[in-house]
Formats: C-alpha cells, structure tokens, sequence
C-alpha cells in the first residue's frame, strides 16, 4: 500500500490536468471540484457506487430495493463519468456525487461529507485507498454483481497483493456467478465472505412504456461505435421497403455525431437529428439521437433494436433493456462483455445474433417479411426479464443484514 500511495501522489499533477480537462470537456466544474472530494456536505445511510451507464442502469433495480427495506433511508449514488452522471440524475429520491479519485486526501474529504453507514460498490472497482479508508472508519463495504475482468485477472504480482489487500477490507462480495465467486477468492477475497447471489443485470424493471416517438415504425441501432452505423445504413438502404421505415442510430458517444452525419451525407442522407427538434418528412431515411437519456421512447417502441459494439470487437452492450420492453433484439458476434446476458437471451430464443454484414441483411429482410416471428421473440425476452426481478430484491436483502436500517433521518440527502 506504501509504494501505491506514493504513486498517486506522484500522479497527482497529472491527475489534477486529466480531471481538469475532463471537467471542462463535460463543461462540469463540479466533475473536477467532485473527484478530489470537495463539496456541500451529503448526509448518506447508503452509498452506491456505479461507475458508468451500464452500472447506473443495473443499479436501479438494487435502489428500489433498498428504498422498499428502508423507506427513510437516504440513498447517494456515485459515479465516475458525466454520462453515467447524465442517467443518475434521472432516478428519484437518490442524490449524485461524483466518486473522489483514489488518493488519501479525495477519499478523506468525501468520506467526511457524506458519513455513510454502509457502502456498496457496484461489480468490479478495486480501490485500495478507498477500501482502507472505509474500514478504518468501520463502514461496511460490499460488493455487489461482483465480477473481474481478464485484465484484472491477469494482473502480476503486486499489483495482486494490492487487490488482496483491498479485499481485505471488503465485509461482503456478492457474486454474479460460481466462476465469478471463484475469480474473487483466487485473487484474496476471504472466501467465507463470497457468496453467489445472482446476476442483478438481469434483474431490471419494465417502466410503464412512455408515448411513441416517431411517425413510423423503425429499426433502433443503440450504441453504436464507429464503422457500425455506416455498415446499418448501407444494409438498411439496400432494403426495397426502407422507405416506409426508419433507421434510428444512437451512437454510444454523442460528441461523435457531427463526424457521422458528415459520413451519412456523403452517403447521400439527410438524417434527422434528436436535439434539433426537426420534423421527420416524407422523405427522411434516419434518425441520429446525440442526447443521452433520450432513449426510453425509442426502446419501448422500435420493432427490433440493433445493440451496438458487437458488430467490431468493442464487447457488446447492455441487451436486456430493449428486451424488458419486449422488443426483439439482433447483436453481431462480438458480445464479450455481455456475454451471460446474450446467451440467456439466445437461448430463449429472444434475440438474433448477426454474424457479419451479409447476416445482417438477411436479419433485415426477415424483420420486414415475418413479423410476427419478431414480435414473439420480443415477447419471450419479456417473460424471461420478468422472471429476473427477485434477484435485485436479494441482493437488498443481503446488504440490509450487512447494515440494518436506521431510525428515519431529519432530512433527504441532496445532490450538490
């Protein structure tokens, strides 16, 4: 830990102008003032931490949770970047903080504005001074859907003794999986504190279905990276029926858009854009959402959703969104980081996977010519997200007999 602290100390210069720049990318003072732990005070019962979107959205189910064991309970949600950020803010009765960086005094300060009575980390975040720093106060520290990637796995041998040491620290690990329980021990989690409870990413809960957003039925591509919206647009043109359709492309980082809509022009489309509030005319082929945050209407609407960073090696993204609403699902073959997720759905026979660009447009065809085939699909992706849910009530309940409710507090926290 000795030789870790003095490397973060030696790193701070270069932490300080990377979390500066980053603030004013995100034209977020608070992002830079936030990582190194100053603020208003933030009174919290349970701290949660989620790193990004995916974490956010696999939070939500645990927070209702939590707010149905204790209803008094003050809830601060953490996160680590501006678009987990963007998605937090939209979720009731939780206050946002943005999670200090890992460096003795970021954590101090953090720890002394929000005194919190048990924290809970969502999946994979090993911080050795943040863990430590938590213990020393006698906060218990839980990690939930707990998973390692490769990487960490593969890590060598001091780094390994570090993350034994953070583990050290932990009160619970509760595990997506047998395998990912075993990763944790092999790594130095005490194995009497490992315990599989389920993977709480298949736990989320179908919101009431909010109005449709567009004039015609269409095709959602979410997520999307580069290369893959121009490989769906060339696919979905070649279509004879395109016309009485759209194409909606929600690239995974907006601040690409302008870069695309240049590369869809040469193409010869004239997209629509989301935050320009156009019309959709007669002769509009796709639709180009560059907000994040926006994209409920579309999930609970679109006849199939194309999930992004699968048609390149990029890992995949989060499948079982579109899936709750009941909306069948197509990916291409490359859904590493959501793997569990795309073969249980493959498996129910709830979604397609796409190959390469030739399956692709076979996939296209059929969504046209056999409806009926889709729409059962997304239903059966529905039935089985429903049979999910009681495992964010697990995880709830395993983290409240880790930390019991309190009496009910003088006032809600409140994001600063």
């Amino acid at each position: 830990m000795r030789r870790y602290r003095l490397l973060t100390w030696l790193l701070l210069p270069l932490l300080v102008g990377h979390t500066a720049w980053s603030a004013l990318r995100a034209r977020e003072l608070r992002y830079l003032t936030q990582r190194f732990g100053w603020g208003a005070r933030l009174p919290t019962d349970y701290w949660i931490h989620a790193a990004s979107v995916g974490e956010v959205k696999a939070a939500a189910p645990l927070l209702r949770g939590l707010r149905r064991a204790a209803p008094h309970a003050r809830l601060t949600l953490t996160t680590t970047t501006p678009t987990g950020a963007a998605v937090a803010r939209t979720l009731p009765q939780v206050a946002h903080a943005y999670l200090p960086l890992d460096t003795g005094g970021a954590v101090r300060r953090f720890l002394r504005r929000a005194r919190p009575r048990c924290a809970v980390i969502m999946e994979t975040e090993l911080w050795p001074q943040l863990y430590r720093a938590c213990a020393r106060r006698e906060i218990p520290l839980v990690i939930v859907n707990a998973r390692l990637s490769s990487r960490t796995l593969r890590a060598g041998p001091w780094l390994r003794g570090l993350y034994a040491e953070a583990l050290g620290h932990v009160s619970a690990v509760l595990a997506r999986s047998a395998e990912d329980a075993a990763a944790y021990r092999s790594l130095g989690a005490p194995a009497e504190r490992v315990t599989v409870v389920g993977n709480i990413k298949f736990a989320a809960e179908a919101q009431a279905p909010p109005a449709p957003p567009l004039p015609r039925p269409f095709l959602l591509a979410a997520s999307t990276h580069d290369d893959e919206e121009l490989r769906l647009t060339r696919a979905w043109l070649a279509q004879p029926w395109h016309a009485d359709w759209l194409l909606v492309l929600a690239p995974r980082h907006p601040p690409r858009v302008p870069e695309l809509l240049r590369r869809l022009e040469a193409l010869g489309v004239r997209p629509v854009v989301h935050s320009r509030g156009d019309r959709v005319q007669a002769d509009t082929r796709v639709y180009v959402i560059d907000v994040v945050g926006q994209l409920a209407p579309f999930l609970a609407h679109a006849h199939a959703v194309f999930v992004g960073g699968s048609l390149i090696p990029r890992g995949g993204h989060n499948v079982l969104e579109p899936a709750l609403y009941g909306r069948p699902v197509l990916f291409g073959p490359h859904m590493d980081n959501f793997a569990d997720e795309a073969r249980a759905l493959l498996a129910s026979d709830a979604a397609l996977e796409v190959a390469d660009d030739a399956a692709l447009a076979t996939a296209l065809r059929s969504l046209h010519a056999a409806p009926d085939v889709w729409e059962a699909r997304g239903a059966r992706g529905a039935a089985w997200c429903a049979r999910q849910v009681q495992v964010a009530q697990d995880y709830a309940e395993a983290i409240m007999a880790r930390c019991p409710p309190d009496n009910p507090p003088a006032g809600p926290a409140t994001a600063d």
